[in-house]
């Protein structure tokens, strides 16, 4: 119990910590909008998107497009900044290049795992025959 309470006091802490420096922030508008826009966005978008598209498709396309959704949530401050790193220490580079190879891999990786199991499948029907 007291290791609990004291993972909550330092959590605690790191949120009245974060929100300090979150006032200091220039643009404290737009750091207001992102904390609310991305729960609405989810919610209202994403959420009901994830939700319809689990009940139509199965398997490893389910989780092809689940990580994919979240590749693209976290890619969306940098496709927003027009050529301006959204954090000074990241390199200037091409973020939609980048966002468009990982989405390319994983659904690679999918289309790859439906290929081997139906290779896997198709073995095993002629070893039982």
């Amino acid at each position: 119990m007291k290791t609990r309470l004291a993972l909550g006091l330092a959590g605690i802490g790191m949120a009245a910590w974060g929100a300090w420096l979150a006032l200091d922030v220039p643009q404290l508008f737009e750091l207001g909008a992102w904390f609310v826009a991305g729960p609405v966005i989810h919610d209202a978008l994403l959420a009901p998107v994830v939700a319809a598209l689990g009940f139509v498709v199965r398997g490893p396309v389910k989780v092809g497009a689940v990580v994919s959704g979240v590749l693209v949530l976290i890619s969306v401050p940098l496709l927003w900044q027009d050529g301006v790193p959204a954090n000074p220490g990241l390199h200037d580079a091409n973020y939609w290049a980048r966002l468009g190879i990982s989405l390319g891999v994983v659904w690679v990786f999918v289309l790859v795992f439906f290929l081997v199991r139906n290779v896997i499948k198709k073995r095993r029907a002629a070893a039982a025959k």
